[in-house]
């Protein structure tokens, strides 16, 4: 197995290097979004595109809970009785990762722009990463005429490797980036000391 340096041209190798270099300064709001982090990082210097983007997007998912999981447990650093903050946040089924966004926006804990470009990668590459839709990551919907002419003409309408290795190649790595510079911009702040 060849590594990022023997798979990539110089900018990507340099691009990799960075987001790696990056994802180890980060502060992490729990555990396991940093051991994502991490696995991130290995992803990357593995040349594993498709599964750093996949690990980036749900890093993206598990920092945010993090830091609703880290905020709340430090609210309640003075009672008498608390509450288990990401037990608590997992029995609200209701409570999406884009009312989690709202909630530290409204609260200034999180850039509105920022939540914004979340919830877009949220919808756009989160979901059809991890439910293997790789129809709609390339942007194309149910009905999609392209679908519909393809069905209609006897032929297949489903993502052929090559298309999903291009956009793989083109966008895998300005995503993390921008996952990854979004992580950084909300990292924890501990409010006990601010």
């Amino acid at each position: 197995m060849r590594g990022y340096k023997e798979q990539f041209e110089p900018d990507v190798v340099n691009q990799i290097e960075s987001i790696v270099s990056r994802l180890e300064n980060i502060s992490y709001p729990t555990g396991s979004s940093r051991f994502y982090g991490l696995d991130l990082a290995l992803c990357l210097k593995s040349g594993a595109l498709a599964g750093s983007m996949i690990i980036a997007s749900a890093l993206l998912e598990i920092f945010v809970r993090g830091l609703v999981i880290r905020y709340a447990e430090d609210a309640q650093s003075g009672w008498s009785r608390k509450i288990e903050a990401e037990k608590e946040l997992e029995s609200m089924r209701s409570l999406s990762f884009s009312k989690l966004l709202d909630s530290l926006t409204k609260v200034e804990l999180f850039c509105s722009k920022d939540a914004a470009e979340a919830k877009v990668i949220y919808k756009n590459i989160r979901i059809p990463t991890h439910h293997g839709l790789p129809a709609r990551i390339l942007g194309r919907e149910k009905n999609d005429p392209f679908s519909s002419i393809m069905l209609l003409l006897g032929k297949s309408s489903t993502i052929s490797m090559s298309e999903f290795e291009g956009f793989i190649e083109c966008e895998a790595i300005p995503i993390i980036n921008n996952v990854v510079s979004i992580i950084e911009k909300n990292q924890y702040r501990d409010q006990q000391n601010a």
